[in-house]
């Protein structure tokens, strides 16, 4: 079973979007921390028919365009790079008409057995194939320009997803293995062999919903974890410290010493009545904004951390009638929501000045 779904069966995976940081609180400084509140009875409805709200629906060839399984989406140069089951597709941001698109799934040295990740790196996609062990890079115009096997590299610390930083290493989450509590976070170079275990989070499991690990700030690589509330900063010198904890009081899952590993938290989550916020994930972090989207019965929720500030604030959005919310992103302190309507895709942006509007 999809391990998204079997997480999510509590809520029914409404996929409503909601904002996840508290309405009109004050966030808070902890052992050089940001503690954001959250609440969940007090977030902002907002319409995405609304005044504010930008949508275009993504077209192929001139028909609509479904896409299947939206896994993540990446924004550069004017177009959004979606990764999809098995397939990249690119599509123009302002009209949302089809530019590009590639599958190549296969055993051949030219192809992938399974799109596990994906991310860009300059005008190159880096498309990660865990199964194969190798990373395949492709231009912009979807053209194969480089195959990497990586099958006796860094045998003994393979790793899930990667983060590139700025000095041109890789900082990647571990697989999980047979020895228990490894580290979690390794250091590998431009060619992707393992160099050091940074930091000392322990690896809990193998689990993995999907949703992208890593993100770029202005000046670090940002790291969360499934199930827990904390957001990892890893600098140049790949210290690991926490920089923001997100905070939703008495909708914390709580840390039970009785958990063995994640599972045992996602079967706690699933078998309770009460609401609990979790799945922080999709972070952004900007000059201005920290936001990520995160998890409740009312479905996907997005926050929105104002630094200027220091208030927080919290939305879950009504789509069209018809429509499903499948996710939401922020790129360029704009919010993106990926919505789905028969056979269609449509995406909808809301800039996050407009959204903070309704919080004053």
């Amino acid at each position: 079973m999809n391990k998204e779904k079997w997480y999510m069966r509590k809520y029914l995976i409404v996929f409503v979007i909601l904002g996840c940081i508290a309405g009109c609180k004050q966030s808070e400084k902890s052992d050089n921390k940001i503690i954001i509140p959250i609440d969940l009875e007090k977030m902002h409805e907002i319409d995405l028919q609304g005044e504010y709200a930008m949508r275009i629906c993504l077209t192929d060839n001139g028909n609509p365009a479904l896409v299947d399984e939206v896994k993540k989406i990446l924004f550069v140069e004017g177009q959004y790079i979606i990764q999809g089951r098995n397939k990249i597709l690119a599509f123009d941001a302002q009209s949302g008409v089809c530019k590009m698109s590639f599958s190549g799934q296969g055993r051949a040295r030219d192809e992938f057995i399974s799109l596990w990740d994906a991310w860009i790196e300059g005008k190159t996609i880096c498309i990660y194939d865990m199964n194969g062990k190798k990373i395949l890079r492709y231009d912009f115009n979807g053209n194969l320009s480089e195959v990497i096997s990586i099958a006796d590299k860094a045998s003994n610390y393979p790793f899930q997803v990667l983060a590139k930083t700025i000095g041109g290493y890789y900082v990647g989450k571990r697989v999980y293995g047979s020895v228990k509590h490894n580290i979690e976070l390794n250091l590998y170079d431009k060619d992707f062999e393992f160099v050091k275990e940074i930091g000392d989070l322990k690896i809990e499991s193998g689990i993995y919903l999907g949703y992208p690990f890593f993100v770029y700030s202005p000046t670090e690589v940002l790291y969360h974890r499934y199930l827990y509330n904390d957001i990892y900063a890893i600098d140049d010198k790949q210290n690991v410290t926490v920089k923001y904890y997100v905070d939703f009081g008495e909708n914390n899952v709580p840390l039970n010493p009785n958990f063995k590993d994640e599972y045992d938290r996602i079967d706690f989550v699933n078998n309770s009545k009460k609401d609990y916020g979790t799945l922080v994930s999709n972070i952004y972090e900007s000059d201005k904004y920290f936001c990520f989207r995160f998890l409740c019965e009312r479905g996907k929720c997005l926050g929105v951390y104002d630094k200027s500030s220091g208030e927080a604030a919290s939305f879950v959005f009504t789509p069209f009638s018809s429509a499903s919310i499948i996710d939401v992103y922020v790129f360029d302190d704009k919010a993106l929501l990926v919505t789905q309507d028969m056979d269609k895709t449509c995406l909808t942006t809301i800039s996050v000045d407009d959204l903070l509007k309704n919080n004053r």
